[in-house]
């Protein structure tokens, strides 16, 4: 079995109507019945033949999409195909057909039949390795050297609300999302100097949606220049944002737009939009890996604030474990023979995993512990990341079971839980941020004024 990206429209525009009647298709529309060329040079001559116009460079990478489609893909395989907001679903290819009239409102004719899976994936739960490939401009793509991890995703293999904040990504955007709109544009910048552009913040205010501009100088041969708004939200951005940069762009300028959160199916269509200039966009998944990818020539100033080190892997964000500098579970990972000092487990969380698991289900599940602080472990606290950056709520513990066969375990709750009268935020050490299970007493969280007083002094 193999594994295919496949996009159908810009922006996905005709995604909900392919997932309702069953079927997935790309453009070309000016090139027959591929069963009837059968091969890829045929192809090649079909699309010579139109008004594509595609320059000599072009031509072998337009007609291999089109073979790939309809006469590569076999019955059984398996295609991703994306949803917007870094959402994709997941289908089982069937027959390849020609609709010479379409009579919906998708206008392409060159389909397939396709199974939709309930299940979809979201691009926050992959690898950055598998990430980095669904964000190529290509309609159709092979996923297959990223077969067995789909498979578990597939699966359900996913991670769980416990695991979720411990992801390198998460610890790398709840840090970004600690500093402020000024001090994200600083970074942005850096960032950009060291890809390799001259840039600049612009003032404050008056900036006309321009945050960030930049020039690469390749070499003195051509300039380019880049104008970035960048957007340190958790919210969806939207196609709004995407015409209001367009709108601020000179001749010949570059835009891009930089956000910690996601970016619409409307905001791609109108980024991708022919005729448009075009409109770079990073939500935060691809942020964070950029950010990986050039970890080592960021400024100590920042670097230091994610809590992370390189390790030696071959997977880019498998090179990465929380540092030292983060301190965690330490009280978890030595023998405990004796009543302990602390009586809770201090977990981060996620607003879905919190909303979901935390206040819905009143459980928190796949949390890595010593099985010898079991019996302490009297109450346990949220601390939801950033926007929030707080413990807000804590609950007593009823009782704590193995999760499955994870080597993990499942806390559940003795009623619902309870918020805390005063939200406790970070402090001046912003390493205190818990990222996995953290042990503090519940009477020190009840008076603390920061996470400084609940665990400044372990």
């Amino acid at each position: 079995m193999s594994y295919y990206l496949v996009r159908i429209g810009e922006g996905s525009k005709y995604i909900e109507e392919a997932r309702k009647d069953s079927f997935i298709a790309v453009g070309w529309n000016e090139v027959s019945d591929l069963r009837t060329l059968g091969s890829l040079e045929r192809i090649k001559d079909a699309i010579s033949k139109s008004s594509y116009n595609y320059s000599a460079s072009q031509m072998p990478n337009q007609a291999g999409q089109l073979f790939r489609f309809g006469l590569e893909m076999q019955v059984g395989d398996t295609i991703l195909s994306p949803l917007g907001e870094g959402e994709y679903l997941v289908g089982e290819v069937g027959e390849y057909y020609y609709e010479d009239r379409p009579t919906d409102r998708c206008d392409y004719k060159h389909r397939r039949k396709i199974r939709w899976s309930d299940r979809t994936l979201l691009k926050e739960d992959m690898s950055t390795n598998l990430a980095y490939s669904l964000g190529a401009l290509l309609t159709i793509f092979s996923l297959d050297k990223y077969a067995h991890e789909l498979d578990s995703l597939i699966s359900g293999l996913a991670v769980t609300p416990a695991d979720k904040p411990e992801r390198i990504r998460d610890v790398i955007l709840s840090s970004l999302m600690d500093l402020n709109g000024k001090e994200f544009e600083e970074f942005i910048r850096h960032l950009l100097d060291i890809i390799g552009f001259t840039a600049e913040t612009t003032p404050y205010v008056g900036d006309k949606g321009i945050d960030v501009n930049g020039v690469l100088d390749a070499e003195g041969l051509a300039n380019l220049t880049l104008r970035v708004q960048v957007k340190r939200t958790r919210g969806s951005i939207g196609n709004k944002e995407v015409l209001a940069l367009r709108g601020a762009l000179s001749q010949g300028e570059h835009g891009c737009l930089i956000t910690l959160s996601t970016f619409t199916a409307q905001a791609t269509e109108e980024a991708q939009a022919p005729g448009k200039i075009f409109i770079k966009l990073i939500d935060g998944d691809d942020l964070a890996g950029l950010i990986l990818k050039h970890f080592d020539e960021i400024d100590d100033t920042y670097a230091g604030r994610f809590g992370i080190r390189r390790k030696k892997d071959f997977n880019i964000e498998d090179q990465f474990e929380l540092s030292s500098l983060q301190p965690e579970i330490t009280k978890s990972t030595i023998a405990v023979d004796i009543a302990p000092d602390w009586d809770t487990l201090v977990c981060a969380a996620h607003e879905d995993g919190f909303k979901r698991a935390f206040l819905g289900q009143k459980a928190w599940w796949a949390v890595r512990l010593n099985p010898k602080t079991i019996p302490f472990i009297k109450y346990i606290a949220i601390y939801q990341v950033a926007p929030i950056s707080m413990i807000t709520y804590y609950g007593k513990v009823k009782n704590i079971e193995p999760f499955e066969n994870t080597g993990k375990y499942k806390l559940l709750l003795e009623g619902d839980p309870i918020e805390l009268d005063k939200p406790v935020g970070l402090g001046a050490n912003h390493y205190l941020k818990p990222q996995g299970p953290r042990y503090s007493r519940l009477k020190n969280i009840m008076n603390a004024k920061s996470l400084d007083d609940v665990f400044g002094q372990q």
